[in-house]
C-alpha cells in the first residue's frame, strides 16, 4: 500500500508527483505529525538504529528520518515504482544511498526476520479492506521486529456514518474552504475518501495492535481524522 490520500491510483503521475503538495492542504498538521513521528523514533532508538518503512510513497518520511541521524539505516518498501522513482532521486539527491534503500513490494515480500529496530507505517493501513487483512499486515510487520522494537501508525480513524466522523468531515471542508482548496479537489477528496478508504475505530486498531503483537499502544497525534499511534512489539 502507498500512502496517498489524494489519489489512490499508484500508478498514477499525478499521485506521484503532487502527492506531498495536496497532502500539505488535505491534511492538517502534515508537517507535525511528521515532526512528531521523528520525536517518537528518537526518544526510543539509539544513535545505530535499523528501520523499516512500510509505504515509503515518494521518498519525504525516508529523507527526512535519513537526515536526522547520520547512522541509522533504513529499508522503504512500496508497491508502486512511479512513487519510489520519486523517492530514489531525493535519496540520491540528499547523498544517502549508503544508508537508505528501497524495495518494489510489500512488506509480505520482505525476508521473515525479526532484525528491524522500528518500523513505520504512515497514511497506509486505511486503504487496506477488511479486519483480517489489517491484522495480517500489521503481524507481517511485527514479525520483522525485534522484541520491543517500537512500531509507529498513522492512519484515518473514525467509523464512517457516525456522528462523530460525519462532523470531523465537515470541519475538514471547512479548513480546506480556508486554505484554499478548489471545490473539484474537494469533492475529489470525499468521493475517494467514501469508496477508498477502510477506516477503523480508535478502539479497534488498539485491538488489532494487540492481536498482533504490540503493546502499550500510546496515541502521540491527532489531527482531526488522522491518529498516530506508538506502541511496542511484545
Amino acid at each position: 500500500m502507498s500512502n496517498k490520500i489524494i489519489d489512490f491510483d499508484t500508478n498514477s503521475p499525478i499521485a506521484a508527483d503532487e502527492y506531498e503538495q495536496m497532502a500539505r492542504l488535505a491534511l492538517p498538521g502534515y508537517e507535525v505529525m511528521h515532526t512528531f513521528v521523528l520525536a517518537c523514533l528518537r526518544s526510543c532508538l539509539s544513535e545505530t538504529a535499523n528501520l523499516l518503512v512500510v509505504g515509503a510513497g515518494g521518498g519525504m518520511e525516508l529523507v527526512r528520518l535519513g537526515q536526522s541521524n547520520p547512522q541509522w539505516q533504513f529499508l522503504g518498501v512500496d508497491p508502486s515504482a512511479k512513487m519510489l522513482a520519486i523517492a530514489q532521486q531525493k535519496i540520491t539527491q540528499h547523498q544517502l544511498s549508503q544508508r537508505i534503500k528501497i524495495i518494489q513490494g510489500y512488506v509480505q515480500d520482505l525476508q521473515n526476520d525479526p532484525v528491524y529496530d522500528a518500523a513505520t507505517s504512515i497514511l497506509v493501513m486505511h486503504f487496506i479492506p477488511g479486519e483480517d487483512a489489517k491484522l495480517a499486515f500489521l503481524k507481517g510487520i511485527a514479525q520483522r521486529l525485534k522484541t520491543s522494537a517500537l512500531f509507529i501508525l498513522v492512519d484515518v480513524f473514525g467509523t464512517k456514518g457516525s456522528p462523530e466522523l460525519e462532523q470531523t468531515i465537515a470541519t475538514l471542508q471547512a479548513y480546506w474552504q480556508e486554505t484554499g482548496l478548489s471545490e473539484d479537489k474537494q469533492k475529489q477528496l470525499l468521493e475517494n475518501f467514501n469508496s477508498r478508504v477502510y477506516p477503523l475505530s480508535e478502539a479497534k486498531i488498539l485491538e488489532l495492535l494487540q492481536q498482533a503483537g504490540f503493546n502499550h499502544a500510546i496515541r502521540f497525534y491527532t489531527g482531526l481524522w488522522v491518529g498516530g499511534w506508538m506502541a511496542f512489539k511484545g
